[in-house]
């Protein structure tokens, strides 16, 4: 892999350009879990550079340390084809507030002059009130406030929308109907989780998949969109109960943690013509 120079559009955008090889392409297309990461530590330079610091390392007014955490994600890939071996990708994002001390990226991703897809990203600030422990995370404030401009109506709607799916699984609201039967797996702390000591928002996707796997569902298409609602995290070691249900053309997956907390609902969708 060779990525170019990080630069900025019009004052506003941080963009990546990245010639793609074994570590961003996947089994089928563009790998998703490269992508996310890139989204992602995109996102945080966002922040930091919206606070005007230089290393996106966040404190409370404590001086105690915080992280932004992804409320929820929306990955689209109208033309998943697009990207190929040895190609060049631009990945191009800008900051939103969304309401609510939560931050929004809207990243764009292009192959030439062409459209690929986009992805929101929806974060706010979290710490542990207990160290150590990851049940234990909650919101905080950061030492400085980011004021970017307020997000269009297509990703303050999407914000909305995730935070009152978030509210009903919580008050136990959602009845999810047809499920399957509950696929057991272990996350590992050296692939799975990140360096704050928390379950890395990517891997939420990646365990889905493989439980999926595991169910004996073999998809060979593409990714098209995957939305995903972050509801709480685990300890390494804990193992997750992962159930799904299957669509026309993907599935509705819900991830829990011991004593059956809820750690996560997506709904991914192939696409059919690849």
């Amino acid at each position: 892999m060779s990525t170019l120079k990080l630069t900025r559009c019009d004052g506003t955008a941080l963009i990546e350009r990245h010639v793609l090889g074994m570590a961003e392409m996947g089994y089928h297309g563009i790998s998703e879990q490269w992508l996310k990461r890139r989204a992602g530590d995109l996102h945080w330079r966002l922040i930091a550079r919206a606070m005007g610091q230089r290393d996106a390392v966040f404190t409370c007014s404590e001086g105690e340390p915080l992280y932004a955490a992804f409320c929820a994600t929306s990955l689209q890939l109208k033309r998943p084809h697009l990207p190929r071996l040895g190609g060049e990708m631009t990945l191009a994002a800008d900051l939103y507030r969304v309401g609510h001390g939560r931050l929004a990226s809207l990243l764009r991703i292009t192959v030439g002059c062409d459209i690929v897809g986009g992805m929101i990203l929806v974060s706010t600030f979290v710490g542990r009130s207990e160290p150590g422990s990851n049940r234990s995370v909650v919101r905080r404030s950061p030492r400085a406030l980011a004021m970017p401009p307020e997000a269009p109506l297509a990703v303050r709607r999407f914000a909305e929308k995730a935070s009152a799916t978030a509210q009903d699984i919580r008050d136990d609201r959602l009845k999810l109907s047809g499920m399957s039967e509950t696929q057991k797996v272990l996350p590992c702390p050296a692939t799975e989780f990140n360096a704050a000591g928390l379950l890395y928002f990517p891997s939420y996707s990646a365990l889905a998949d493989r439980a999926l796997f595991q169910a004996g569902e073999r998809q060979t298409n593409m990714v098209a969109s995957r939305y995903v609602v972050y509801l709480g995290n685990v300890e390494p070691g804990e193992w997750l109960d992962i159930n799904f249900r299957k669509l026309p053309s993907g599935h509705d997956v819900l991830l829990h943690g011991p004593d059956s907390r809820p750690l996560a609902l997506m709904r991914v969708r192939f696409d059919r013509a690849s």
